[in-house]
């Protein structure tokens, strides 16, 4: 008789979490969360523009690595976290269920707002 294993993975709560407060978008959790983050990892403003531009010229991205590479490495995970947190807590970016980000801000977004002129009303 053949004998299998069963292998077990155990998966990052740290992720899950900063997941699942994005996608709840609860706005007392939220609150805190970003605090939090943003005394941990000091982010620069030019950063965050450079993050904002980004979205603006894209208006999607496939995760948070995506848009990581798209970066080209120029900031640090736990800073673009920080960021992400905080553009979802300023209803700029919305953190979809399948992790995926997309850029909801409207003002100043040419490209955004073009899309919307072309689409048809229901």
């Amino acid at each position: 008789m053949l004998k299998t294993k069963t292998i077990t993975r155990k998966t990052s709560t740290k992720g899950d979490h900063y997941s699942k407060i994005l996608i709840e978008r609860k706005k007392e959790k939220m609150d805190k969360f970003v605090r939090d983050l943003a005394k941990r990892y000091d982010t620069r403003l030019t950063t965050i523009l450079k993050v904002e531009d980004l979205f603006k010229k894209h208006i999607e991205f496939d995760s948070r690595s995506h848009l990581a590479r798209e970066l080209r490495g120029s900031i640090k995970p736990s800073a673009l976290n920080t960021i992400i947190a905080r553009l979802v807590y300023d209803n700029k970016v919305l953190y979809n269920d399948d992790h995926s980000l997309t850029w909801i801000d409207t003002k100043g977004n040419t490209k955004l707002n073009k899309e919307f002129r072309k689409a048809v009303e229901i």
